[in-house]
């Protein structure tokens, strides 16, 4: 995934190794090797539009946050998904993450509380494999893997 500034690469290892790598975009010059954040994987990753924060959706639908300065993990959210977590959408204020999982299930965390402030229960009747936060920081579509979309209010 490309930071919202346009200046940064982050990819990670959907296998066993759950390594995250920061790139510079300008040269692909690789400036971070953030190590294994999970031995189970990572399919899905994001970061806050301030590029503080960097939060990693595990395999096992477990949630866990970097702080990109410090390079290592400062919360770890536990199992929030019953699934893989596939997407991961943070506000422009970064004040909520949004999750979408194999379990078609959206939930929505308080980034400065640090959990899980609501569930949306099952939004889709297939796997979710994408979802986009509008604008103005009020509603998100879901894309499924059956070619369905939804707008949901994040709200």
């Amino acid at each position: 995934m490309i930071s919202s500034d346009d200046k940064y690469l982050f990819t990670s290892d959907y296998d066993n190794n759950g390594h995250v790598k920061q790139f510079l975009v300008s040269d692909g010059q690789m400036i971070n090797d953030y190590g294994t954040i999970s031995k189970k994987g990572i399919r899905s990753i994001t970061t806050t539009p301030d590029n503080k924060y960097l939060f990693a959706g595990v395999n096992t639908g477990h949630l866990k946050q970097i702080c990109l300065e410090r390079r290592e993990v400062v919360h770890d959210y536990g199992r929030i998904h019953a699934d893989i977590i596939t997407c991961l959408e943070t506000t422009r204020d970064s004040k909520w993450l949004i999750t979408g999982s194999d379990d078609m299930h959206v939930k929505r965390i308080s980034v400065e509380n640090r959990q899980v402030d609501r569930d949306f229960g099952q939004v889709c009747d297939n796997e979710i494999t994408r979802m986009k936060i509008t604008a103005d920081d009020e509603k998100f579509f879901v894309g499924d893997e059956g070619g369905h979309l939804k707008l949901i209010s994040l709200i």
